[in-house]
């Protein structure tokens, strides 16, 4: 009698051991199995982004604005417009005063890319693309001393 409890109780460990490795196999190829599957959305979404070309991969057409500092009236208020077919309308609006609204410069063109594609250029006037933010990086308008580089960072409206 002892020997058939003994004999119960070695298959029952056995048993419970074969249990314990078929969980833990069954466990481990379920997550090799995710991880692949993970790394091929990754690998297929980077491949479709790369595909794209530059004017697909950022979502840059809108209009932005900003206002810069002006020595001699309130502010000049710059909307620029820049249009899917690769035109653009820029204007400057010189304000003399709240309720005097100031000399309206306004100019439309075509704009391009440069080779790093986060670069637009129009009519020689440079923007750094980045964040849904435009960087003027050389405005044809005279820097007053105190201006900083966000006073020339076009957000998008």
């Amino acid at each position: 009698m002892k020997i058939d409890i003994l004999l119960r109780k070695k298959i029952m460990r056995s048993f419970i051991a074969q249990q314990l490795i078929f969980l833990v196999i069954t466990t481990l190829l379920f997550n090799v199995s995710c991880q692949h599957d993970q790394r091929e959305k990754t690998e297929d979404s980077q491949s479709e982004w790369q595909e794209k070309g530059p004017k697909e991969k950022w979502e840059y057409t809108g209009t932005y604005q900003v206002t810069l500092p002006c020595k001699d009236c309130k502010g000049i208020i710059v909307n620029l417009e820049l249009k899917p077919d690769g035109s653009y309308k820029i204007a400057q609006n010189y304000n003399e005063n709240d309720s005097i609204a100031g000399e309206i410069k306004t100019e439309i063109g075509q704009y391009q890319w440069n080779e790093n594609d986060s670069l637009i250029i129009l009519n020689n006037q440079k923007f750094v693309f980045l964040d849904k933010v435009l960087s003027w990086k050389n405005p044809a308008v005279a820097r007053i001393e105190k201006d900083s580089i966000k006073t020339y960072t076009f957000q998008k409206l």
